[in-house]
């Protein structure tokens, strides 16, 4: 598929991306979220169709991802949200304290922080869409990645 349309890129020429496709900003949830496309080779169907939904439907896209990462932190095999969550706990805990409130119990405070959590930017790779949460850049700038594969597998990354 060399053409196809998807909400906020219109119409889309794999092989002759405007710049402002490559890179613009829209107002989400009364800030700005980057959508940002690299991929360079024909896509999927699939993958249009997982980018069609995303960006069809963002405050859902927003909710399930949210569900995600907290379903993520307790995840026994990929403890990343969690690792990731205990190190903003322990090494930001004044910066943290309007946010996390009075919580009484580690889990509390985790799932508040990660409800704290804001989509930052989508980018489009060719085999991947990749969706990067974080917190106020003015206490961190660490990020949560949740990357989707052509299945709509998703993974998890922390990066800085």
């Amino acid at each position: 598929m060399k053409q196809f349309e998807l909400p906020y890129f219109n119409k889309i020429d794999i092989e002759n991306i405007t710049d402002e496709q490559g890179y613009m900003t829209i107002d989400f949830q009364e800030r700005e979220v980057s959508l940002m496309w690299f991929a360079e080779e024909d896509v999927e169907q699939r993958y249009y169709q997982n980018a069609k939904d995303i960006l069809s439907n963002l405050d859902k896209f927003d909710k399930e991802s949210h569900q995600y990462l907290k379903q993520e932190s307790v995840n026994n095999d990929d403890t990343t949200v969690l690792e990731y969550s205990e190190y903003h706990l322990e090494e930001l805990s004044d910066e943290l304290s309007e946010i996390i409130g009075e919580s009484n119990t580690q889990t509390e405070k985790i799932e508040k922080l990660l409800s704290a959590l804001k989509l930052n930017n989508i980018a489009f790779h060719d085999n991947s869409i990749v969706a990067v949460y974080v917190l106020n850049k003015e206490i961190s700038d660490q990020i949560l990645a949740i990357s989707i594969d052509t299945d709509g597998e998703k993974n998890i990354a922390w990066e800085s």
